[in-house]
């Protein structure tokens, strides 16, 4: 049986792009503040737990060892966690099980990002999260999965960009409340996000978070721990993550079963039987505005395909029934990856114990969720915050008392505690500084491309699609695998396809991974393939970009046989199919 585990205190930096101090200064200023805001030394914790997401940030392919003295880890028990984007969340989870062991009885937990050091652009280290085989060789541009999800979203269900633009508007208003924000604008209106430039359709430029630095920390204790560190411990009365295929092409992109699969864990443990009611304030990952929307539902907040329509009618103000991203969210505060999930479970601290100054909710919230996400649209991670255990039990009193932290909860507290107020450079400002190091990593890779996308790396140079057969599930699975991940069962022959599909999602790109405009847009699509549970990401051609339609039926335009050489590219792109 698991024991209370309780947020006692947290800490954040200034979310600044091209920040001056290492990752190793932005952790350790969170986590003193962190400290310093429930009145603890360093010796008075037990262990450290880190949540930092890609090692191509930094370069640096031992990213917990090198941050270790940054979090305060020296000569402590030290962990990293990284599931992509759903991290900073989930370094929470993992706060909460060491604690919740008996393994530890106060626990450090900091999650750091410095993101402007990748050149050209971060979008650089993005790149290795797609598929080798099938789909670097396409170029992919990172904007590209996000605005494929977008478009199917918001054509299933009929949504109206305006809805979508003012999750955008909200949150950059929001944020023009807090302290630590980098983009809050409280003059924004959806006008404004509207006229903004198009990255990649229907994403458009203010409708995506900017690059940030950052780092936040929290202080996590046991029960007894927390009683005498703080009259206001907010507990974690329950945690949830769950994980999607990789094979995403072959999901259903309209609503995230994933998030909604670690929402079910933790309100069960929760004790939440009805989130609408029982959820009073709501901190959902937003590096997109779309996806605050797509994360409701995710949550079980809201029927799917129905939070636009609480965000036209003023649900999701910090005024409104259920108030979402009242801190300014990604979109307004900053997204340095890993640090922007734990902002969230910060900022619900924050809000649970009447702290949040300009950005606190009206009335009295007693229960709070947080969610994170990442990776190719596969990640969920959840936590729901209250005043008292999971399952009942002794609700913190609401006025300060006498305990170490006391004195610090006072009606002038401004939070997030900031120390110093970070040093933003402009990208040529950077580039320029005179402590600026270059570094050029040739790194070369030969890979194997397996047994079975081999085999179908071998039907393409022959001008064949070809997927695997489960046997169990009956589907055909393309991309082919040697096992079928529902069943976990092996797949047990070839199955020839036709080369035609149609298109499930697809974008307008105007621009390349390190956003450069293109002379002339890519039409990125998702295409299912006709006969086979799948499909794949490719590029479509022969059609004016105004024609393209969702289920549009398309065919494979082959390369001649001379210039086949075994690879995706063997199909030079997809067009709309000709009559017989």
């Amino acid at each position: 049986m698991s024991r209370p585990v309780a947020v006692v205190g947290a800490g954040m930096t200034r979310f600044v792009r091209r920040a001056l101090e290492t990752g190793r200064e932005l952790a350790s200023e969170a986590a003193r503040e962190a400290l310093s805001s429930c009145g603890l030394t360093l010796a008075e914790v037990d262990a450290v737990c880190l949540g930092t997401a890609p090692d191509a940030f930094d370069g640096v392919h031992r990213k917990g060892e090198y941050l270790a003295d940054g979090c305060g880890a020296y000569g402590k028990p030290f962990i990293r966690s990284y599931v992509g984007g759903g991290t900073g969340v989930f370094s929470a989870i993992q706060g909460w099980y060491t604690v919740a062991s008996g393994l530890a009885d106060v626990v450090l937990v900091v999650a750091e990002e410095k993101m402007s050091p990748c050149r050209p652009h971060p979008q650089g280290a993005f790149l290795t999260i797609f598929d080798e085989t099938l789909e670097r060789p396409l170029g992919p541009n990172l904007l590209w999965i996000f605005a494929l999800e977008m478009h199917r979203y918001m054509a299933v269900h009929g949504i109206d960009k305006r809805d979508v633009a003012r999750v955008a508007v909200k949150n950059k208003r929001n944020a023009a409340d807090h302290p630590a924000a980098l983009l809050g604008r409280a003059d924004l209106t959806v006008e404004d996000v509207l006229a903004s430039e198009v990255l990649a359709w229907p994403v458009q430029r203010l409708d995506v978070s900017p690059v940030s630095d950052g780092a936040v920390a929290i202080v996590m204790a046991s029960e007894e721990a927390a009683r005498r560190i703080t009259d206001r411990p907010v507990f974690v009365q329950g945690v949830g993550w769950n994980l999607d295929t990789a094979y995403w092409t072959g999901r259903d992109l309209v609503f995230p079963e994933y998030v909604a699969d670690a929402a079910r864990m933790a309100y069960a443990m929760a004790g939440v039987g009805e989130p609408r009611r029982e959820i009073h304030v709501a901190e959902p990952y937003d590096p997109f505005d779309y996806k605050e929307l797509h994360h409701l539902e995710g949550l079980l907040l809201f029927e799917r395909g129905k939070a636009p329509e609480a965000a036209r009618e003023g649900v999701l103000e910090r005024d409104g029934d259920l108030p979402s991203c009242p801190s300014g969210g990604l979109l307004g505060v900053g997204n340095p990856i890993a640090a922007a999930g734990l902002m969230k479970v910060a900022e619900l601290f924050w809000q649970l114990r009447g702290e949040a100054g300009a950005r606190q909710v009206p009335g009295t919230p007693e229960r709070g969720v947080a969610q994170a996400w990442g990776d190719l649209m596969q990640v969920g991670t959840v936590i729901v915050l209250g005043p008292a255990p999971p399952g009942g039990g002794r609700a913190a009193p609401r006025p300060p008392g006498s305990s170490p932290a006391g004195a610090l909860a006072s009606a002038a507290l401004r939070t997030p505690p900031l120390r110093t107020p970070g040093h933003p450079l402009s990208a040529e400002a950077f580039e320029a500084h005179p402590f600026a190091v270059d570094d050029q990593l040739d790194a070369a890779y030969d890979r194997d491309a397996g047994v079975a996308v081999g085999g179908f790396l071998r039907g393409l140079e022959e001008g064949r699609l070809l997927g695997r057969a489960c046997p169990s599930c009956d589907r055909v699975l393309v991309p082919p695998r040697l096992f079928c991940e529902r069943c976990f069962r092996p797949t047990t022959r070839w199955v020839g396809l036709a080369d035609t599909g149609v298109v499930q999602t697809f974008s307008i790109c105007h621009v390349s991974w390190d956003m450069r405009r293109l002379e002339r847009p890519e039409i990125p699509a998702v295409i299912a393939i006709d006969g086979a549970d799948g499909g794949l990401l490719h590029r479509l051609g022969e059609v004016p970009p105004e024609e393209v339609r969702i289920g549009t039926p398309v065919e494979a335009v082959w390369r001649p046989a001379s210039e086949r050489v075994g690879s995706i590219l063997d199909i030079a792109y997809f067009r709309p199919r000709r009559s017989s």
